[in-house]
Order: C-alpha cells, then sequence, then structure tokens
C-alpha cells in the first residue's frame, strides 16, 4: 500500500475487521486506542501514516507500562491496534490471531533471520509436508535461539560440543517419546548449514544417531474414567456443548485434534452416517461412521450453541471473532478442564491431551480382539506398525503370554 493517512487507514482497519463480529465494548476499545495513536501523530506534526512513527509510539507506551504510568492492558491495546493498523497497511487486510508479548523464540539477529527463512524454503522445494515443516521449523528456530542467547555471533563459530550441550537443553521442554523427532528436525537444519558451506564442522555428527527410544504403556482412560469426564460438562452453556462434543468425538472417532479443529459443515455427510476427512497430519482420506452420541452432541452443538457465523469449521471460539479453534492448544485446554472437573488423570506427569483418548479408542478396540490392521484403519495409520504401541495397552492377553517361572527354580544358596 502506498501513502495514505491514518485517518484513513483506521477506518480500512475497522472494516476489516468488521467479519470478525466484535462487541461494542472491543470495538469502542480499538476506537479509544486510535485515538491516542492519532494524538500522538498530531504532536509529530503527521498526517499521514507512518509505520516507524507507530512502532515508537507503542516503545514509548512500554516504558509508560515499566515506569507503571499506564496499566498493563492499556500497553497490550496500544500494541494490537497498532500492529493492526501495521498488518492492514502493508496486506490490505487483517487477520485474526493472538499477539503474544516477547515470544521467547523471536530471533533478533539478521543473519539467523535469512538463515531459517533460506531453510524453511529449501524444506519446501523439497516436497516436505505441512506438519513435518511447521516441526523442523520449531526446532531450528529453538536452536538458532539457543545461539543468540550464547552470544555465537554468526553459526559458523559453533562447535560439535556446541551440538550437543543443546541437546539436554532442549530435552527439557519435550517428552522423552518425542525426542527422536526433535534430534531429527535439529540433523535436518545442520545439514542444511553443512550443504551451504556455512561451518567449518560436521556439526550434525553431534547428533546421536537414536534418543534411546523406550517401549512405554500409552495412557488410556477406564470406563469408569469415561463415564465421570462425559458427566463433568455443563452441557448448558454454549462452550459446554462445544466442549462435550469435541471430546466425545475423540473419544469414540480417535480423531487427532488438529482434524477435529479442522473439521467442517461439508466433512459430516449426514444421510450417510458419515465423517469424511483429509487427515492433515499425513494428507490421506479417512471415512469414519458417525457413532449416534457424536452425531446428536453436534447436533445439538451446531443449532444450540455455536455462534452464528459464516465460517465454515464447526467448532469455534465462542466469544467474538468467531474463529475455528486454534489447534492442539485449545483441544489440550478443554481436555484439561474437563479431566480437572471428573478429578480423573491429574498427576503432574499424567498426560491430560486428546491424543489419551486415542489411545483409549485403540486400547478398547483391541481388547475386543479387533485385528490390527482395521485398527490402523480407524486411526489413519499411514504407517501399519505404528498401531503396534497400543499392544502394551491389552492387559488380559499380555498376562497370557507370561511366562511361569518353572523350570528355572533357584536354591536359596544361589539367591545369597
Amino acid at each position: 500500500m502506498g501513502e495514505i493517512s491514518l485517518s484513513e487507514l483506521i477506518e480500512q482497519t475497522k472494516e476489516s475487521i468488521r467479519p470478525f463480529e466484535y462487541n461494542r465494548s472491543t470495538i469502542y476499545r480499538y476506537q479509544m486506542a486510535w485515538r491516542a495513536l492519532t494524538d500522538y501523530f498530531i504532536e509529530h506534526d503527521q498526517v499521514v501514516f507512518s509505520k516507524q512513527l507507530a512502532e515508537q509510539f507503542v516503545l514509548e507506551s512500554k516504558t509508560k507500562l515499566d515506569t507503571r504510568a499506564i496499566k498493563k492492558w492499556q500497553y497490550k491495546l496500544n500494541r494490537l491496534t497498532v500492529l493492526m493498523l501495521i498488518e492492514c497497511y502493508e496486506y490490505g487486510h487483517v487477520t485474526w490471531k493472538h499477539h503474544r508479548d516477547d515470544n521467547p523464540t523471536r530471533l533478533l539477529q539478521s543473519a539467523y533471520i535469512l538463515l531459517h527463512k533460506d531453510y524453511l524454503n529449501c524444506l519446501e522445494k523439497e516436497g516436505k509436508g505441512t506438519g513435518t515443516i511447521r516441526i523442523y521449523e520449531i526446532v531450528s528456530k529453538q536452536f538458532l535461539k539457543y545461539l543468540e542467547q550464547k552470544k555465537f555471533k554468526d553459526i559458523s563459530e559453533v562447535q560439535l560440543t556446541d551440538v550437543s550441550l543443546f541437546i539436554p537443553f532442549i530435552s527439557k521442554q519435550y517428552q522423552p517419546t518425542s525426542m527422536r523427532t526433535v534430534l531429527s528436525a535439529l540433523r535436518s537444519f545442520l545439514r542444511f548449514v553443512e550443504t551451504k558451506n556455512l561451518t567449518g564442522f560436521y556439526l550434525s555428527r553431534a547428533i546421536p544417531s537414536s534418543s534411546g527410544r523406550k517401549t512405554i504403556v500409552v495412557p488410556t482412560i477406564t470406563s469408569e474414567e469415561e463415564q465421570k469426564l462425559l458427566g463433568a460438562e455443563d452441557r448448558t452453556t454454549a462452550s459446554g456443548k462445544r466442549n462435550y462434543a469435541m471430546f466425545l468425538l475423540a473419544l469414540r472417532t480417535g480423531l487427532r485434534s488438529i482434524d477435529i479443529v479442522n473439521l467442517k459443515m461439508g466433512d459430516i455427510q449426514w444421510k450417510s452416517n458419515t465423517i469424511e476427512i483429509v487427515q492433515a497430519k499425513t494428507g490421506v482420506p479417512l471415512v469414519l461412521p458417525l457413532l449416534t452420541d457424536v452425531g446428536n452432541a453436534i447436533a445439538d452443538y451446531v443449532l444450540s450453541g455455536r455462534p452464528d457465523s459464516q465460517q465454515p469449521y464447526i467448532f469455534l471460539h465462542a466469544r467474538a471473532p468467531y474463529q475455528k479453534l486454534s489447534g492442539r492448544s485449545n483441544c489440550y485446554g478443554v481436555s484439561c478442564k474437563m479431566m480437572k472437573a471428573a478429578g480423573i488423570r491429574q498427576g503432574k506427569q499424567d498426560r491430560k491431551g486428546f491424543h489419551c483418548l486415542r489411545h483409549s479408542l485403540a486400547a478398547r478396540l483391541l481388547s475386543e480382539e479387533t485385528p490390527l490392521p482395521i485398527i490402523s484403519s480407524i486411526l489413519g495409520h499411514r504407517d501399519k506398525d505404528s498401531t503396534k504401541i497400543y499392544l502394551s495397552t491389552d492387559l488380559m492377553h499380555l498376562r497370557a503370554c507370561a511366562l511361569g517361572l518353572t523350570g528355572i527354580e533357584v536354591t536359596k544358596d544361589e539367591l545369597l
């Protein structure tokens, strides 16, 4: 966008956010912040919008916050409204999203920012999947942020020992079962650095060939816990109807969190009683039966709880702007809330996300002697061997496989 007055840009931004269906009080607060910005521009004899001056306004607001001249909500409001103006100025529209303060993975050094962008472009050219690119993006950015914290000015200064020290540092942020993926992502990035001849070392050699994957018993919930969970949500409220439908959907179908929040109206085939999607993780089509209780819960939410919105997605935020939920974090919040209300899995190490419900479905099917290939197709596994991890949940059949001690008796002396 070329030269434009601040007042005109404010009007264009207001028009751009109209589809978000903010309530009047929210719009009033935005206008209050824009008036403060307008006064700031007038003080500096500026009528035409200037991104630099707008950002200076935010910086001065942060200084006022630090000196307690304004409250935190005022600073956040000033920052948000300026970001909206800048986005409308640069792209011609505003997209709804969360703007987080002090992002811990935000890169500061321009050399690292450019390197990271080149790496992501390389992944796209290689045809990596969206999920893979997202994971590799996060891990590589965490590594570069770590280098910034350690005062490395350039990737060429990094040595093998520095990479080795990063691994225990990053392991504190991930589950042990996720470290194989983290190490693969880090290895990919370091090999990219090597191909660009940006380092004199083969840094990827510092990555262990294996993260020591352990065979674990996957977390599940019992039938009794299931009943407590389904009765814990207040289904008289709009958010309660939504949470119950999402929870039941995960419990009965085993759908991943990302597929639940991406579920659209057109994915529910009411006449054939099926759910038909293309999985976000694998890109593979999946057709599941629409069970009666799941269909009833979704219908109850759509008819009596879902906001009136033109969004194609089924599950939306309960407050304006009525956008779709943002993935794993929202699903995790729903699951945690219901488990806390039911008093289920409240231990510090207990897994509380929707993936636990996916495990529970697999365990239930396995206990009913459903063949592994069928379980694999229901869960949408691309690799059939992925389902074998659920064998650890079938305690009844595992007990039948246990070997006795007959024939290997030892004497008391041998035990000493």
